[in-house]
């Protein structure tokens, strides 16, 4: 006749994985999160992305409401001053964003410790060097279209004049606004010095990759137009000789200021 402790061999003691069982578990699980992240990765991108793509649209309101109020665009020196706030790192605080700072809820220039003006700002994608100090991706604004900073071409949107000087760019100069880039991601300099300088303006025809537009969203850059709309593409989509009308208030390429020392 069958006994009980037949029927039921591990009855009355604990059942327990053994060390090589746990390993294999382990081990298991490992691989699945190995497969899992890349998939991840790509999602988290997507949502960087777009969360740069809503800066830019506040950035569009705020920029229409200035011109509701100037009937211009904020001119720009390439003057600013650098900040830091532990959440978003360093950003680039130029004389143009302090214009539109008002009209995005902030009404004074303490942008460290003011969160919504540090997350407005600048592209939600993370760009770092090995000290950890350079903060998230930085906006520039269309300030010469194709020709160089400060010269006697108003065809960006940062006006016109000779150095320190500036006449706004007047909101009828501009042909279609729907056709003219405004502000957008820019790569910012590999050191602070150049980060500094150049973080504010873009100049696709400049030789200097760190005026040209950024590569942070799978290789491309996102940008808002005079009209208040968001397009996304990749960098050499937005420097290629096609697109350069793109950059000028009347529409045209103007080939003669392509030309860099």
């Amino acid at each position: 006749m069958l006994k009980r402790r037949d029927l039921f061999p591990h009855h009355g003691r604990a059942c327990a994985f053994t060390l090589i069982e746990l390993l294999v578990v382990i081990a298991i699980l490992a691989i699945l999160g190995s497969l899992l992240l890349p998939a991840l990765s790509p999602g988290k991108g997507a949502a960087l992305a777009t969360d740069c793509r809503n800066n830019l649209r506040t950035m569009g309101l705020a920029q229409q409401m200035y011109l509701g109020d100037f009937h211009a665009y904020p001119p720009t020196t390439g003057a600013g001053i650098m900040g830091y706030g532990e959440k978003y790192g360093w950003l680039m605080m130029n004389d143009w964003k302090l214009k539109l700072i008002p009209f995005i809820g902030v009404n004074d220039d303490r942008f460290t410790d003011r969160q919504d003006t540090m997350r407005v700002l600048r592209c939600a994608q993370k760009v770092s060097n090995e000290d950890g100090k350079r903060g998230e991706g930085q906006y520039a604004m269309n300030a010469s279209g194709t020709a160089p900073f400060q010269s006697s071409y108003d065809l960006g949107i940062g006006g016109s004049g000779e150095g320190w000087v500036r006449r706004p760019t007047r909101e009828s100069t501009v042909r279609t606004p729907a056709d003219l880039i405004a502000v957008g991601d820019i790569i910012p300099g590999p050191t602070m010095g150049p980060m500094f300088i150049t973080s504010g303006r873009f100049d696709p025809c400049s030789t200097d990759p760190t005026l040209w537009p950024g590569t942070s969203h799978g290789g491309g850059a996102n940008m808002l137009f005079a009209d208040g709309h968001v397009e996304s593409a990749r960098q050499t989509i937005w420097l290629s000789v096609a697109k350069r009308h793109r950059w000028n208030n009347d529409g045209q390429p103007h080939p003669e200021t392509w030309g860099r020392d």
